[in-house]
This record gives C-alpha cells, structure tokens and sequence, in this order.
C-alpha cells in the first residue's frame, strides 16, 4: 500500500539532515513542473529566532526522501543557493501553477478542478497524482496521468482517467499501480 499525502501537507514541515539530525529549514511552498509532471524543488523558510523566508532552496535531486513528518536531505549542503540551483528551481515560472485548472478528459468531460498535488510518502518527492475538486462537488483524487496537454488554464487527460477517479488518498494509493499498469507507464 502506498502512503500518500498532498504538497499543501508537507508545507511547513522541518528539512532534516540524515547526517546529524539538524532541523536547517522549513518547507514554505513546492515548485512543480506541470509539463514534467514533477516535483522541481521546494522553497524554504529559515528556522528558529531568524525565522522568515529564506534565500535558499531545494532542488528535488537534492532531497533523501518525503516523510509524514519531516522533509530529509543529506547534509546541510543540500540547500543551495539561487545562484547555485537549476534555473526552474532559482525563478521559478509563475505561469506553471496547475492548481485551479479545469480537469477535461480528451472526449471532453470535465472531473473538476486542481486543488492540489499528490506525493508519494517516503520517495524524494514523487508526483503520483491530482487532488481535485470534483465536477459534481466534493473532493476527489486522480491519478497523475500521461496528460496530453496542460496550458495554465486546462490539464487535459486520457479518457480513462475517469475510471479512476477515487474519493481518498487510500483508493488513490491502491489506483495508481493499476492505472499506469493500464497506460503501459513505469
């Protein structure tokens, strides 16, 4: 069964090293790829009496792994500078942004809209899914598809994402290995 939990869940979370258990940073917002369909990095808060935005970020290759409770990275070294970073990490584009987004399948149906992203707990920040406001009301989870496009207004997705559309993080888990089973993906 795969623990799953949404981006909005890991903002504000404590970044840790794996090596000495120091809390360096705070988690304040994902930068996410929607072309990619991928985490790029996250932005970060400094901790303690200074506390307030930091001029530092996260990369995504520079993150150990996604917990409940604590984002981990190796050492203190794996913040870096802007200067430093990969350019979608240093500014990211603002026009990136999925959520609000009308969800369409190709034939035309609409799921709902982008509240949120999935990630897979325990990876360095896997992107396995869309939290969405449904069409008919409430909240609903879809797996992250082969999207056939995405441009800043829609997300459009194959028409079988439909059948997978799941009322909780636990039926999404349980979806996500079927539906890329389905689509042929990894």
């Amino acid at each position: 069964m795969r623990l799953l939990m949404t981006a909005s869940q890991i903002r504000g979370l404590p970044v840790v090293t794996v090596q000495g258990g120091e809390d360096v940073a705070e988690v304040r917002d994902v930068i996410y790829s929607p072309e990619a369909g991928r985490l790029v990095g996250v932005t970060l808060n400094k901790r303690g009496f200074l506390a307030g935005r930091s001029r530092e970020v996260l990369p995504a290759e520079a993150i150990h792994a996604v917990g409940q409770h604590a984002v981990m990275v190796l050492d203190e070294s794996s913040l870096a500078a802007p200067e430093d970073a990969p350019d979608d990490v240093a500014h990211p584009a603002m026009e990136r942004n999925v959520l609000g987004d009308d969800v369409l399948t190709e034939g035309g149906a609409s799921l709902g809209k982008v509240a949120d992203l999935v990630l897979l707990v325990g990876s360095s920040g896997e992107v396995v899914g869309y939290q969405i406001d449904k069409a008919g009301g409430g909240r609903g989870y879809i797996p992250l598809p082969a999207q056939l496009s995405v441009s800043g207004v829609a997300l459009v997705v194959p028409n079988i994402t439909e059948e997978f559309v799941q009322d909780d993080l636990v039926g999404l888990g349980a979806a996500v290995d079927e539906f890329r089973a389905r689509l042929g993906l990894p």
